[in-house]
């Protein structure tokens, strides 16, 4: 199925987009100064370096992209990136009023999982001083977010139903979301090579994977030898790169291993990438996926689009009742 990803994702991101990890810890210090604020929320400031932020990371992408973007994009990202931070507020206004807070073991936890993605302490220290926060402010924020969180899980989920009437119609009127396309499920070991390097060094790359299907031939374990050869990150599962469907993979990888049947070992392969040896684990023929199959996920996906239309319409009511001033001399042009 291609209508999105059913997985635990937090709500507030399917109305907000994307939530900050470090800049936003500075929405709502206190002890900024008012002419630092770019808005005000019933008194409540949101920090121009915030809002620069998050505008920074929007322009990293359009950077990745290999493009800048006009002065209308620019404009309206900046609109965008304001009133998402207005909404988040309200939102952790409206958790406050209600009473909810995060205890420490659930920062704690959701600090961790922040830490994972750096190689140890001193990297993550490293990047977060980057951002001039601290760790407690971190947390602060983390806080924040998970209070939110808690808000709309009380307030809003739970509180919807999705009829099975609504499930089949939407599983009838999107066909082509649960067409299945042929899937192959692979591992494979990758001496890395590049296209420039001398053709003896190829050879001596590519004799190496002679030699190792050799190994295969007489007994060994395909996994076993990726883990102790491969150059790629797949090495730490044993090669094993899981199903994908035909062409998501480069051109000379795909014609092959869609060639393959099932248990068989190619010959090696050149890419850009290097060279390869792929074991076929097991191929899925194309499918529809059928309305009993889907009807699960096709339940949790129109559960969460009717709790982000009625957070949506929650946050637009407590918009018209606040008092929200914007200074824009504080956002950068």
């Amino acid at each position: 199925m291609k209508f999105g990803k059913l997985n635990k994702a937090v709500l507030v991101a399917c109305v907000l987009g994307a939530t900050v990890v470090f800049a936003a810890s500075a929405w709502s210090k206190s002890e900024k100064k008012a002419e630092e604020a770019a808005v005000l929320v019933n008194g409540q400031p949101i920090i121009a370096a915030a809002v620069q932020g998050e505008i920074k990371g929007i322009l990293a992408r359009f950077q990745e992209q290999g493009r800048k973007p006009s002065e209308a994009e620019m404009a309206s990202i900046r609109e965008t990136v304001l009133e998402k931070m207005v909404k988040l507020e309200l939102l952790s206004q409206e958790s406050k009023k209600a009473g909810i807070v995060a205890n420490n073991a659930d920062i704690d936890n959701e600090l961790k999982g922040y830490k994972k993605g750096f190689a140890d302490d001193k990297a993550f220290a490293k990047a977060l001083g980057e951002t001039g926060i601290t760790e407690t402010e971190l947390r602060k924020q983390i806080g924040k977010n998970l209070a939110i969180q808690k808000f709309i899980d009380s307030k809003f989920k739970g509180k919807v139903q999705v009829t099975e009437q609504e499930a089949k119609a939407f599983y009838n009127s999107n066909q082509d979301k649960f067409a299945q396309p042929e899937m192959a499920h692979a591992r494979h070991i990758l001496i890395a090579a590049k296209e420039a390097e001398p053709k003896a060094d190829k050879d001596r790359k590519r004799a190496k994977l002679v030699q190792i299907k050799k190994q295969l031939k007489g007994g060994a374990d395909f996994a076993e030898l990726a883990k102790q050869s491969s150059d790629c990150p797949s090495k730490e599962r044993g090669g094993d790169l899981g199903f994908f469907p035909r062409g998501q993979m480069v051109k000379a990888f795909d014609q092959v291993v869609f060639k393959m049947m099932p248990g068989d070992v190619s010959d090696v392969v050149e890419t850009e990438f290097g060279f390869h040896l792929i074991r076929l684990e097991e191929k899925k023929p194309a499918k529809t996926v059928t309305f009993d199959e889907a009807k699960a996920k096709i339940t949790a996906y129109l559960t969460q689009e009717k709790v982000t239309a009625n957070i949506e319409a929650f946050i637009a009511e407590a918009k018209g009742k606040a008092t929200i001033k914007i200074l824009t001399s504080q956002v950068k042009k």
